[in-house]
């Protein structure tokens, strides 16, 4: 006794699937990739298991449509236009990147590969067209001209502030030995801040850890003079960056005129979260110990960084009081702008 051969579908116009070959059926109805007879008028003919699986469809729902019902609106005139070629005899087939919109509403990426399909005799009766989901490289190739664009953005933005560091600083030193000092320190600060949003997965840092690599370039914590604390935060990358910025200026001056110029000087720093309706953290920077405050007659660099460009980085509100005992600096930033 024989093994009985599997029934074979019909195509949607009563021809069988297979002519003449039933190797076919199963190569048809069993690719990996998505295969689709298609007419000359866009009609699908036929299509086998991984192309419903690919858009969501039934095979009986995928034959009472046209590809054309199938592509992204924005990819269509591409299509139809290769098609018109084939139809005028100008190319046997056509090889394009194409969306389509599957069952759900979700976008599927694939690369479309047609070609013209002929009878016994030779005639054209459609086309055949293969059909490989390219979604995830494509995601992937989005996700890298992405990170290209941000890190040719960042990458500006950084040599702007650096020059700008460099030009204020030369207005405040008198000689290249000091203007070298002050400069090598404000870099490092800005690499402190880059390097722990990179030694996470996904470029994200605690507070408490920005907060200590900031304060390490200029006190060892261990001596008592620098406290923080606050409950658990994680920062993303432009987060992360700006309020290392606002940081690494306060110490800075702090260093200079403030507590931490003075051996019986203190920072204390620390953070909350607000509970809705503000949905907020307010961070403190208080210093206590040091020589008495005297009010700045200009607004410098670092003002400039902890006064303003940290507030409209993140959106937040910043408060700074040059009071006798001290200064105190307070920044009231969204939840969401921290995520950023």
């Amino acid at each position: 006794m024989g093994t009985e051969e599997p029934d074979v579908p019909l195509r949607k116009d009563g021809t069988p699937r297979a002519v003449g070959d039933r190797h076919y059926y199963s190569m048809f109805e069993y690719a990996g990739v998505g295969v689709a007879n298609v007419n000359f008028t866009g009609e699908l003919m036929d299509v086998n298991a991984r192309f419903c699986e690919m858009l969501g469809y039934s095979r009986d729902e995928l034959l009472k449509c046209t590809f054309q019902q199938l592509t992204h609106p924005d990819d269509l005139d591409a299509n139809l236009g290769l098609l018109t070629k084939v139809r005028q005899g100008e190319i046997d087939g056509y090889r394009i990147e194409k969306r389509y919109r599957r069952a759900n509403n979700e976008i599927l990426w694939a690369e479309l590969t047609v070609s013209i399909e002929k009878d016994n005799d030779g005639h054209q009766c459609g086309l055949i067209s293969i059909i490989q989901d390219i979604s995830q490289r494509r995601q992937n190739e989005e996700r890298l001209n992405f990170l290209m664009g941000e890190v040719a953005h960042r990458s500006k933005n950084m040599l702007a502030i650096v020059r700008a560091m460099a030009r204020q600083i030369a207005h405040n030193t008198t000689s290249v030995q000091d203007f070298q000092k002050a400069l090598d320190l404000r870099i490092a600060g800005m690499g402190a801040s880059y390097n722990l949003t990179f030694q996470s997965a996904d470029n994200h840092a605690s507070l408490d850890r920005l907060i200590g690599s900031q304060l390490a370039l200029f006190v060892d914590r261990r001596d008592g003079r620098v406290h923080y604390e606050g409950p658990h935060l994680t920062l993303g990358p432009n987060a992360a960056r700006v309020l290392g910025m606002g940081l690494h200026e306060l110490a800075t001056n702090s260093c200079k005129y403030g507590a931490l110029s003075a051996i019986t000087g203190t920072v204390h720093i620390g953070w909350q979260i607000n509970p809705a309706p503000q949905n907020s953290v307010t961070l403190h920077w208080i210093e206590r110990g040091g020589p008495p405050v005297i009010p700045p007659a200009h607004i410098g660099f670092g003002r400039k960084v902890t006064e303003t460009m940290v507030a409209v980085s993140l959106q937040g509100d910043v408060k700074a009081a040059f009071l006798p005992g001290g200064l105190e600096w307070d920044i009231t930033i969204p939840l969401g702008s921290l995520q950023g």
